[in-house]
């Protein structure tokens, strides 16, 4: 315990605000949502109501710039499971046990055209999938939720899934900073990183992360490295080799 405690009290959490690259840049964010067909119109309504919340997106029926929902496809699976014990004939019948658990998975999955008088129409594909799962029951009812309960959720997912293509969120990125270290110390380099990250010069960060993991190969290092690789990605950033 002592040692963890140095180990927290020798460190500090950092974080910050990026914004993560879109799919599809939206030539405005004044746009209309249309379903393309009966089967999306829930699909349309909830991502027209996704967009309405992200910052600077407003949803006009007569925008110029029309998203169009079609091929919408939505599924429930329910699986009971079953196990049994049955140690043999030669043990009472009251040994033999039997348990019951329900597995239920949820997927829906739909198509986004992106129609704008400025531009080529844009094809966005987007899915989701949610799925809940059981506790084992010897005795009664295995009590499995309602299925439009799943469907629900599993078609705001994919409405999220659809808005985040078009208009993310801004993402939080957080990162470890040691207090102190010694100067020249794979400590020191990687808060040196973790500085030039927060600026934005991630070729910079990489190679001072590259430099604190080889000062000091540790599975935090390599954490760091990964870490930056992702943040790289979501904000369409191409790191140099």
């Amino acid at each position: 315990m002592g040692v963890l405690l140095l180990m927290f009290g020798c460190a500090k959490q950092v974080s910050w605000d990026v914004q993560p690259r879109p799919s599809y840049q939206l030539p405005s964010l004044q746009v209309s949502v249309v379903a393309g067909e009966k089967e999306c119109k829930r699909v349309a309504d909830d991502l027209a109501s996704t967009l309405s919340a992200r910052p600077g997106v407003v949803v006009n029926p007569d925008a110029p710039v029309r998203l169009l929902v079609q091929d919408c496809e939505q599924e429930i699976d329910t699986v009971v499971e079953l196990e049994s014990t049955f140690p043999g004939i030669a043990y009472s019948s009251y040994v033999f046990q039997e348990r019951r658990r329900y597995d239920m998975r949820g997927w829906a999955n739909a198509v986004l055209l992106v129609d704008s008088p400025s531009a080529p129409t844009v094809r966005l594909a987007g899915g989701a999938e949610r799925r809940v799962r059981g506790p084992w029951v010897s005795d009664g009812d295995l009590d499995i939720p309602r299925v439009f309960t799943l469907q629900q959720g599993v078609r705001r997912d994919l409405a999220t899934d659809l808005a985040d293509q078009l208009a993310p969120l801004p993402a939080t990125i957080r990162r470890t900073l040691y207090r102190d270290p010694e100067p020249g110390t794979s400590r020191q380099l990687h808060n040196l990183a973790v500085a030039a990250e927060r600026e934005g010069n991630l070729d910079e960060a990489l190679r001072l992360a590259k430099e604190a993991y080889a000062a000091n190969p540790t599975a935090g290092g390599m954490h760091l490295l990964v870490a930056l690789q992702d943040h790289a990605d979501a904000v369409g950033y191409a790191l140099r080799p």
